[in-house]
C-alpha cells in the first residue's frame, strides 16, 4: 500500500481485516481484535470525516484527538503484526516490539478514558494550538472498547 495514494480510510480497511491466524495465541488475538475494532470505530468517528479520504501522508485537514488517537492505534497494531502471533521463540526484538505495543495500548487506553480535564486534549492542544477548546466526544462506543483494553 502507497502511502502517498492511499487514503486513510483504505489504510484502515486493509489493517482492520488481516486475518487473525488459527494459530495465534489467546493473548495476540486479544490485542490484536481489540485494535482493529478500535481502529475502525475511531477512522469512522465523525471528528475524523475531514481527513478519512485524504493520503495517509497527506497533513490531516482536522488534527484532533480522535485523529491522533486513530494515528497511535494504528500504528500499535502495525506493531503487533509484527510479532510472531503465537508468541512463542520470539527474538529479542520481537520480544520488545510487543512489550511496547502492550504498553502502547495500556498509554491508550488511559487517554482515551482520562476526560477531566484530559491528558489527550491537553497534548493534542500541545501541538496543535489550533485545536484549542475544540474536542470531540469519542462517544460511548469507544469508551466501552477502550475500558476493555487488555482485559
Amino acid at each position: 500500500m502507497d502511502p502517498n495514494k492511499s487514503t486513510r480510510e483504505e489504510y484502515t480497511n486493509a489493517m482492520v481485516v488481516m486475518p487473525v491466524p488459527e494459530f495465534a495465541s489467546p493473548e495476540w488475538k486479544k490485542y490484536v481484535q481489540a485494535s482493529q475494532v478500535l481502529l475502525d470505530k475511531l477512522a469512522h468517528h465523525s471528528a475524523m470525516a475531514p481527513n478519512l479520504q485524504q493520503t495517509y501522508m497527506t497533513p490531516a485537514n482536522s488534527k484532533n484527538k480522535v485523529y491522533f488517537e486513530w494515528d497511535f492505534v494504528g500504528r500499535t497494531l502495525s506493531m503487533f503484526y509484527d510479532v510472531n502471533p503465537t508468541l512463542q521463540n520470539l527474538s529479542k526484538q520481537e520480544k520488545e516490539k510487543w512489550e511496547d505495543a502492550v504498553g502502547r495500548t495500556m498509554f491508550t487506553k488511559m487517554l482515551i478514558l482520562d476526560t477531566s480535564p484530559g491528558m489527550l486534549d491537553m497534548m493534542t492542544e500541545t501541538t496543535y494550538p489550533e485545536q484549542k477548546g475544540a474536542h470531540p466526544d469519542f462517544g460511548e462506543e469507544i469508551l466501552e472498547l477502550a475500558r476493555r483494553l487488555g482485559d
